[in-house]
Order: structure tokens, then C-alpha cells, then sequence
């Protein structure tokens, strides 16, 4: 007998590369996949418990699942299965609660149930993700789990310590999705400045960024998300090496305030973090920086915030993510004094929004009349989407087939979060 699968996944980068990984499995025992909105014999929804909101979205996707299908098996996965199991107990529909622990077991203890036998043997390690999928970008999760135990993030009790794969597993399926047709490649983890730091060896982010670099046919190497202590001189150094390295480091900030970073317990002060964004463009003179940034933080006064707006509006960033400060329980945060009210938190989005979105048009702008290279990835009606190793979205009309194709772009004119261009013939 045959069965069909849909996943829904919520969160972030790491989440979408663990329901590839999980879907594979499930290929590999017979399943045909389905498209979410489809009818399917198994739903798997991978669950974010980050904020409130997310926890609800959560819940949202697992009644849409069971309204699709109210025979299907619905499989509830993820952080938030993770850290508060219990909360699934009473949602109607829900026919297994897994945490991430379970990830590599996921399909085999479905098929399990659905079948009534043993499934195939579970893929090893931290995780494999589908090979031959044709796209433009593939992430490579490099490592799992996080040791900084920031106060307000529920994350390290929802994925456990650091785990890290090692450079020769990361290599064969780097080079897999690179004959599959990938020209990018994007480094991604739980907290990817501490690849190798469990390993019983040398290796660390810098030897496995000079060795992904090297695979023959990669024409990209983009990072993930970096913590602004892991940017010295000899990272820089290291980096400014690499041809292929993307200038785009989205380097987390969480407040440009140093009470509440410090309350946030994120471990460097605003100066050093400016240093850090400073030493980044001395090396790459056309950097974009991006970031995320908490608002309403327990005991953020109004000068806190403007603190805060400030520094971000100094540092220039290409994007912000904004988040409003939502409670986890179980981390520290959760019980300080002094929560900041809904309402002003909201007030104080909106603040950081804007200024955010003045930041990245001067950015745009700043890029006008130069020719980049574009990656395209995408069409419609005629009009070929791609991005430059920056990250700036760049559209050009032209009837020739573009896909997956590498090619120099005259920057012409700035809109909403992206350029319009023209292509350079060479």
C-alpha cells in the first residue's frame, strides 16, 4: 500500500531544511508528496515556538490540516512539540506529538502506524537534506542546537546543545546539490558561529567556508545568520579570500541599547557590535548588513528604545526584521519586571518599521547606475526576478529564459523593496 504526505512548515531557515530532510525520509519508504493544500494520508506540521504568535499559527495549520482530511494522520513536530508537549494533548486531530529529538524517526514511526511494520532505517547525524532538487539556492545546515541561553529565547531548550556535522558529510551533499544544479549555497544552523566547537578536531566555520568554496560549478556562498563576536581580523582576513563569498552578513543585534542587551544577556555591548559592522565594510566596501531587532523588551524605557532606533539608523542596515518581545515561559525573561505593554510595543514596531524601510530605498538607491551580477531564480509575465550577492532583488524584462543563470545587470531604478535593471551585454 501506498500513502502521500504534505508538511507545512513554520519558522525559520532550519525548520524548512528539517521538513526537506523529513520528507526525504519519507520518500525513501514509498510516500508520494503532496502539496499542503492537497488531500494527503499524512500531514506533518513542523511547529515554531519563538513567539506567541507563532504558537498559535501552530495550532491555526493543524486545524487546517484536519479540515483538509479528517482521516488523515496529523503529525505535529517541531520546537514548540519540543518544549510544551503537553499542549497537544487535547487538539483535536492530532495523531502524533514529536519533538525535535524525534526528527530522524519521524517517518519511520509514521509509516509505523500507518502500516503496521518497521519503516527503513533512519538517516544518522544531525540530518541530510533531498539531493537532486532543481533550484537556484539550496541551505546547507551546517549544525543544530545553541549554548548562549540569551534570556528571552526559548530555542536552546527546544533544540539541545551544539551539534555539528562534520566537513566531510557537509562536503559530499554540498557537492550532490551543486551537480543537481544549485549555484548557491546558504550555510545555515541554529548558531553557526559555533560550527565545530563539538567536534574532536580543528575544523570551525572559516576551514569549512574555504573548503564548500572550492567545489567546482558553486558560484555563490552565502552565510546565515552570525553573532558579532565571531567578526575579528582573522575572519575578515579569511573571508575577503573567498571570491565566491556573498557580501551579505546578517549579523543579529537584538537591541542597539546596552542595558537591555545586557539584560537580554546577548554578550557584547553596542560599541563592539558598531566595531564589528565597521571591520565588515572596511573588508567589504559594499556589505549589506542586515539584522533582527527585539522592541518592548521587559524594563525598555521610551530612552531605551530611541537608544536603540538610533544605533540601528547609525549602522545603516539593508533590513531589520522587527519583533515584538513576546513572553516564553521557562526562559528567564518571561518572569522579569517591568513587561512592556502590547500597545506600546506595537507603537514601537511601527517606529522601527518605517525607519527600517527608509533604510533599505537609501540602500537600493545607493546601488543605481552600477552593473552587479544577478542570479535569476524566477518569472513572471516576462518580467525574470534574481538577487545580487547582497541580497538586493533585481527585476529585468527580457524574453530570453534566465533561470538559474548568472548574469551582469545595469541597476536603472529603485522601488519598493527592489531595482529594476537592464541586462549588460558583454
Amino acid at each position: 500500500m501506498s500513502f502521500s504526505v504534505a508538511a507545512f512548515t513554520l519558522g525559520c531557515k532550519v525548520n524548512q531544511y528539517d521538513t526537506e530532510a523529513i520528507l526525504q525520509d519519507f520518500t525513501a519508504l514509498g510516500f508520494s508528496i503532496r502539496n499542503f493544500e492537497d488531500a494527503a494520508d499524512v500531514y506533518i506540521i513542523n511547529t515554531c515556538t519563538v513567539t506567541n504568535v507563532s504558537d498559535k499559527k501552530s495550532r491555526q495549520m493543524i486545524n487546517r490540516a484536519c479540515k483538509r482530511n479528517p482521516n488523515a494522520l496529523i503529525v505535529a513536530y517541531g520546537c514548540y512539540v519540543q518544549v510544551k508537549p503537553e499542549a497537544f494533548e487535547d487538539i483535536p486531530g492530532v495523531s502524533m506529538a514529536l519533538g525535535t529529538a524525534d526528527k530522524h524517526r519521524v517517518a519511520e514511526m509514521v509509516y509505523t502506524k500507518l502500516a503496521g511494520s518497521r519503516g527503513s532505517v533512519p538517516l544518522q547525524g544531525v540530518g541530510a537534506a533531498p539531493q537532486g532538487l532543481k533550484r537556484t539556492r539550496a541551505y546547507l545546515k551546517i549544525q543544530d542546537g545553541c549554548d548562549r541561553f540569551c534570556s528571552y529565547c526559548i530555542v536552546p531548550y527546544a533544540r539541545g546543545s551544539v551539534k555539528s556535522r562534520t566537513i566531510l558529510d557537509l562536503m559530499a551533499e554540498a557537492e550532490g546539490l551543486v551537480l543537481s544544479g544549485c549555484k548557491e549555497i546558504v550555510l545555515t544552523g541554529i548558531q553557526i558561529v559555533a560550527y565545530g566547537n563539538d567536534l574532536d578536531n580543528t575544523d570551525n566555520l572559516v576551514t569549512l567556508m574555504q573548503c564548500i568554496h572550492d567545489i567546482s560549478g558553486l558560484e555563490r556562498l552565502r552565510l546565515g545568520s552570525l553573532e558579532p563576536n565571531v567578526i575579528d581580523e582573522d575572519f575578515l582576513k579569511a573571508a575577503s579570500k573567498l571570491p565566491k563569498l556573498c557580501d551579505h552578513f546578517h549579523l543579529s543585534l537584538q537591541s542597539g541599547c546596552n542595558r537591555t542587551l545586557e539584560r537580554m544577556n546577548r554578550r557584547y555591548t553596542a560599541d563592539q557590535y558598531a566595531r564589528a559592522a565597521a571591520d565588515i565594510r572596511s573588508y567589504f566596501p559594499q556589505a549589506a548588513l542586515t539584522t533582527d531587532i527585539i522592541v518592548g523588551f521587559p524594563g525598555e524605557s521610551d530612552e531605551d528604545f530611541a537608544e536603540s532606533l538610533a544605533f540601528a539608523q547609525q549602522i545603516n542596515f539593508f533590513r531589520v526584521h522587527v519583533f515584538a518581545y513576546s513572553p516564553r515561559a521557562g526562559t528567564p525573561a518571561a518572569d522579569f519586571p517591568d513587561q512592556v505593554d502590547q500597545k506600546t510595543k506595537e507603537s514601537r514596531s511601527r517606529t522601527l518599521r518605517k525607519a527600517a524601510e527608509k533604510m533599505n530605498q537609501d540602500f537600493y538607491r545607493g546601488f543605481i547606475g552600477q552593473v552587479l551580477p544577478v542570479l535569476f531564480e524566477s518569472e513572471m509575465d516576462g518580467v525574470w526576478e534574481g538577487h545580487t550577492s547582497q541580497y538586493l532583488t533585481v527585476r529585468v524584462a527580457d524574453d530570453k529564459n534566465l533561470g538559474n543563470q548568472m548574469m551582469p545587470v545595469m541597476l536603472q531604478a529603485a522601488e519598493a523593496g527592489a531595482a529594476r535593471g537592464a541586462l549588460v551585454q558583454l
